[in-house]
């Protein structure tokens, strides 16, 4: 937590603004795609929701792991001093870098609330789940960060690779489309797990479902987030012990 807090301060040090560019360039973002779809190709209501809230019920979670994702996989280079220097637990950066970027993500969550309340969505019981959704966030994006963080150390060209990735994950997880245009291939969106989070965030503020009632789901989500930590670990371990001559 101490290297989070650090971590936090010197994103922006330096900037006029500091670390209000945490907020600015997500906020320009959220406005940018509500408007295209919300206004220029008049989306409607989904599920009986606005869709402006449905929106930015998925838009705010995706920004999130968007972030983490970059951060996390820069975080053996970034903090290379730790890395070569001191007998530490470097395998703990990829989750300093995410509390970091969830520092943003509950302060925007503080904005959907209140665009909710704005909108007549008042917080109930299936609220509390939101917790269970950040914790889902945290295991996976940290699974990702072991992984991307290692090969980065050696494959810097990662970064460009990873740019790719996040964009194609934008457009391919139902943020601001609905996975039931995809009619009989909707259950493939059941294969991504950023989709489950994000439709377990709007289950918690619009739907109103507990997360237990997808139970085939939530099984694949962790089963594929364990492996993903198997995978992560096992680069990690095989890189670490050269980490410090490539840095």
């Amino acid at each position: 937590m101490a290297l989070t807090k650090k971590d936090v301060k010197r994103r922006y040090a330096g900037a006029i603004f500091g670390n209000m560019w945490s907020f600015v360039t997500p906020l320009l973002q959220i406005i940018v795609y509500w408007f295209v779809f919300g206004f220029v190709f008049n989306s409607g209501p989904v599920e009986g929701a606005p869709y402006a809230l449905w929106f930015i019920c998925g838009i705010v979670p995706w920004l999130f792991i968007s972030e983490a994702i970059s951060s996390s996989s820069n975080s053996f280079t970034e903090y290379s001093y730790l890395v070569k220097k001191v007998i530490f637990n470097v395998n703990i950066l990829p989750l300093v870098k995410i509390f970091s970027s969830m520092f943003v993500h509950v302060c925007f969550m503080i904005l959907v609330f209140v665009v909710a309340l704005i909108m007549g969505y008042f917080p109930t019981v299936y609220t509390i789940q939101l917790i269970y959704y950040m914790f889902c966030s945290i295991m996976l994006l940290f699974a990702i960060g072991l992984i991307f963080s290692s090969i980065m150390v050696f494959f810097r060209d990662m970064n460009q690779l990873i740019g790719i990735f996040l964009m194609v994950g934008m457009w391919m997880t139902p943020i601001a489309w609905q996975a039931s245009i995809l009619k009989g291939y909707a259950w493939i969106e059941n294969l991504n797990p950023f989709f489950y989070i994000i439709e377990g965030y709007r289950d918690s503020l619009l739907s109103r479902a507990w997360f237990f009632e997808h139970g085939e789901v939530t099984l694949y989500f962790w089963v594929f987030t364990g492996v993903l930590f198997v995978i992560g670990i096992t680069i990690y371990n095989k890189l670490k012990p050269h980490f410090a001559d490539v840095l």
